[in-house]
């Protein structure tokens, strides 16, 4: 009788336990970056500054850090960029006759960017560029 109520105590027992799987979700960096802004650049080049609008989207690999970035230089040309947590790196790229290299990193809400735009169409002096963008 008491081997009988210390089974059915430790069934009890073991039956009231829960079990809890716990699955990590990874983290995805493009998040910080994609949206729309506005944008406020200053050419040290030029020494003027240009305000225009810009889109961030995700690649559509969810395992790439891959971002494009539409409407960059207010040139009406999409570059891409690699996402490395806070930080955005555009890879030296030629896109629509234009030559651009640059980084950037997230500052709470807004993007700072700082890259080089060669015109190629032209002979003109490469731009050195800096960047704010608020995100809207």
């Amino acid at each position: 009788m008491k081997n009988a109520l210390l089974g059915l105590s430790l069934l009890f027992l073991i039956s009231s336990c829960d079990i809890v799987y716990v699955e990590e979700v990874p983290i995805d960096s493009r998040n910080l970056f994609t949206g729309r802004y506005e944008v406020e650049e200053y050419s040290e080049t030029y020494d003027q500054f240009t305000l225009y609008d810009m889109r961030i989207l995700k690649d559509g690999d969810p395992y790439s850090n891959v971002v494009y970035l539409r409407n960059f230089y207010g040139a009406n040309i999409e570059i891409y960029a690699n996402v490395y947590g806070n930080e955005l790196r555009i890879p030296r790229q030629q896109v629509n006759g234009y030559l651009i290299k640059g980084v950037g990193h997230m500052d709470y809400h807004d993007l700072v960017l700082s890259y080089r735009v060669e015109d190629l169409r032209s002979n003109s002096y490469i731009d050195f560029c800096s960047t704010v963008a608020y995100r809207r």
